[in-house]
């Protein structure tokens, strides 16, 4: 087979900018980059996952045409006569009720023969959710192209070799998809993200495939997308929760892969050409590096259509890249910002993906909870430390909560608080002494956060978007996943010695400060790191 190629044309997105969003314990608040799922899971002692192979096969078109659901690309035409005439909304529309078929969800995994990951899980729901992640991102960017992964996230469900950008659209409006599809950047990955009703599970897969596989790049498209870049920045400056993300990770990893933004910048706009994202997509998209997760899906459906989607193309080949480890620096990132309010974030490193000090971490995290002066639903952490050692001790803090994100080879800890400017200074002594206490925990504290984590792992379990995002990160990083049942079972496992032990280890670590809106009461840094000692 010839080396395949993209051909000289784009790809664009739908919903083109993904903000990282996060654990704030508030569940109103934007932190850092993966869910708590993804924060506190995958430790070495989950067990790998065994990968049925997928081969190629070639088949009659005509009869996998066959095997399409019935489908208009301009209309979908009611059944005629009408069979719910008269029909009211106390009765059950469903003319022959199915027989209820209750089957036990289990997780299922296949690779093709190109290397690609297929995981997905059936909870019979109505509804599929489908991911395409790929292991691209901020993080693999060089001086001569920064900001390419987000612009290639722009280009997502753009035109294709198959569908021009007017036909992607149109298919996802009359799939229902329109609104719920995306195509995001993170730090570590670039995911394709497509809600729709089940049955349509083999329209919108090779649709899907088509933005890392097939896309045209055109110019005209490309130049379109450009104004989407300062569109993305404005929306960043409105959001100080996420802008104060953005300032901790450059003060965290300062000019170096987690430090780099998602987010390109009209700095960028001079790589933004179809050459910039056809080079980084031929040296990062490779099938190996892919991972397609299907929520509500049938599993040998999912992973027969996956297949077909490859089966007649050449896919990148796989190169290898320079293996650029996080170098972990500390320091101060302040920015005047518009919020009339003092975002301030207090971080340290933590333990990377697939470390067996995740759960204690974890834990650490649970122990320090959070609170909301307007929020205070389930699992949000009102007897926690922070709510009752912050919140509750002045009117003037609205919201604090502590965060963890893990990554391949590092991580974020820390606390994050809102309050009034004029008493940040309170705040910031008061999150550090809080930080400070975590030398001691008692053996009732200790049985308190691991009820409180393993019910916010259950709940979020059950959210089809959360565990879609955990399944495909866990195996795009590590190539293992860890399931919610098989951590709570590690959680039960840690002590408070190995709590104390991995709290000292995270204070350990140099202080990164990150503040953003009204930040003139904001303590010195030395202040701050001389009150954690």
């Amino acid at each position: 087979s010839a080396t395949p190629t993209i051909p000289a044309c784009p790809v664009p997105c739908l919903s083109a900018v993904s903000f990282s969003t996060m654990l704030s314990t508030l569940g109103k608040r934007a932190f850092g980059q993966r869910s708590t799922l993804l924060a506190c899971r995958h430790v070495a002692a989950v067990p790998a996952v065994s990968f049925k192979e997928v081969k190629f096969v070639k088949e009659d078109v005509e009869k996998v045409m066959m095997e399409l659901p019935d489908y208009s690309f301009y209309e979908f035409k009611e059944a005629e006569p009408n069979p719910y005439q008269g029909t009211t909304l106390d009765r059950s529309i469903l003319l022959d009720p199915p027989a209820p078929a209750l089957t036990q969800p289990k997780f299922e995994f296949s690779k093709l023969e190109n290397g690609m990951k297929i995981a997905s899980i059936d909870k019979q729901g109505l509804t599929a959710r489908l991911g395409l992640y790929v292991h691209a991102g901020a993080r693999f960017e060089v001086p001569g192209n920064l900001g390419v992964a987000h612009m290639s996230a722009l280009m997502g469900f753009r035109s294709t070799a198959h569908l021009s950008h007017l036909r992607t659209v149109k298919t996802l409006e009359q799939l229902g998809a329109h609104l719920s599809s995306s195509a995001t950047a993170g730090r570590e990955e670039i995911a394709y993200q497509v809600e729709l009703q089940r049955e349509y599970m083999p329209l919108a897969v090779p649709l899907m495939v088509g933005n890392v596989l097939f896309p045209r790049l055109l110019p005209w498209e490309v130049k379109a997308a450009q104004s989407d870049v300062p569109t993305a920045k404005q929306a960043l400056t409105k959001d100080a929760d996420t802008m104060v993300s953005e300032l901790l990770h450059k003060a965290a990893y300062c000019n170096n892969t987690l430090g780099l933004s998602p987010f390109a910048s009209e700095r960028s706009m001079g790589y933004f050409t179809p050459e910039t994202i056809r080079t980084y997509m031929l040296d990062h998209f490779a099938p190996e590096r892919m991972v397609f997760v299907g929520v509500n899906v049938d599993h040998a459906e999912l992973s027969k259509w996956v297949m077909r989607a490859f089966a007649d193309y050449n896919a990148i080949p796989l190169k290898k890249r320079e293996d650029k480890k996080a170098q972990y620096t500390g320091g101060d990132m302040r920015l005047e910002g518009a919020s009339p309010y003092c975002h301030l974030a207090l971080g340290f490193e933590s333990t990377a993906f697939g470390q067996t000090e995740l759960a204690p971490v974890a834990l650490v995290q649970a122990l320090l909870g959070g609170g909301s002066a307007i929020y205070s639903g389930i699992g949000s952490g009102v007897t926690s430390r922070l709510s009752t050692q912050v919140l509750r001790q002045s009117p003037y803090v609205e919201s604090c909560a502590a965060f963890n994100t893990s990554y391949s080879d590092s991580g974020l800890f820390g606390v994050y608080g809102v309050c009034q400017p004029e008493k940040a200074s309170e705040m910031a002594m008061a999150m550090a002494a809080a930080l400070k206490g975590l030398s001691s925990v008692s053996k009732e504290e200790l049985a308190k956060a691991k009820a409180m984590l393993k019910g916010k792992m259950f709940r979020q379990a059950d959210d089809d978007s959360e565990l879609m995002q955990d399944m495909g990160q866990q195996i795009l990083l590590t190539g293992k996943y860890g399931s919610a049942a098989e951590f709570g079972k590690i959680i039960d496992g840690v002590t408070e010695a190995d709590v104390t032990a991995a709290a000292k280890k995270i204070l350990g670590s140099k202080l990164s400060l990150a503040a953003y809106g009204d930040v003139h009461s904001v303590p010195p840094y030395a202040a701050i790191e001389a009150a954690l000692k």
